[in-house]
């Protein structure tokens, strides 16, 4: 590419660029998301693979390794590897369930979930009182637009549009 010729990756992101503010709010949203999960999993030592793990354990609940696996998107082996990472920096531990010894769950540690839950709690104490004040009119209207934006994120993900509830342990 010489000097002169446009970055075609610097066209793609102008042409895709929300002119709209409200795309852009939620584009900022998106970013921002993503950031806090970084700042999360580096407080707890994980990198973005395990974290996302994490992420599906605290809300979802326990699951086997194949289940995690499942959501993933990654082979059963990997999972495993997931799994012994997030076990050795004490985040989860492995548990045999009492009705079936040969099924192991993965768990979230108290802990673990404390520390994590810590840092989101003024995120979470500032959006209540964003939303307290609203009106039952505003409430409907916002979960109308957000329920479609769910539904266009979970679409391009490959979701269904209501995903069913995983098995647990």
């Amino acid at each position: 590419m010489t000097t002169g010729d446009p970055d075609p990756r610097e066209a793609w992101r102008v042409s895709h660029t929300p002119r709209d503010p409200i795309g852009q709010r939620l584009k900022t949203i998106s970013m921002l998301t993503r950031q806090i999960g970084r700042k999360i999993g580096e407080s707890l030592g994980v990198n973005v693979t395990d974290m996302a793990a994490l992420e599906h354990l605290l809300n979802n609940g326990p699951m086997t390794p194949g289940q995690l696996a499942e959501h993933l998107k990654v082979t059963t082996a990997a999972a495993t590897q997931i799994v012994d990472r997030l076990e050795r920096a004490g985040h989860v531990a492995r548990e045999r369930r009492t009705h079936d010894r040969r099924k192991v769950c993965v768990v979230p540690v108290a802990a673990s979930l404390d520390r994590a839950f810590a840092q989101l709690a003024p995120m979470i104490d500032g959006l209540d009182a964003v939303i307290a004040p609203l009106s039952s009119g505003e409430r409907q209207i916002i979960e109308r637009f957000l329920d479609q934006v769910v539904d266009v994120y979970g679409a391009v993900a490959g979701l269904p549009s209501s995903p069913a509830s995983p098995p647990h342990c």
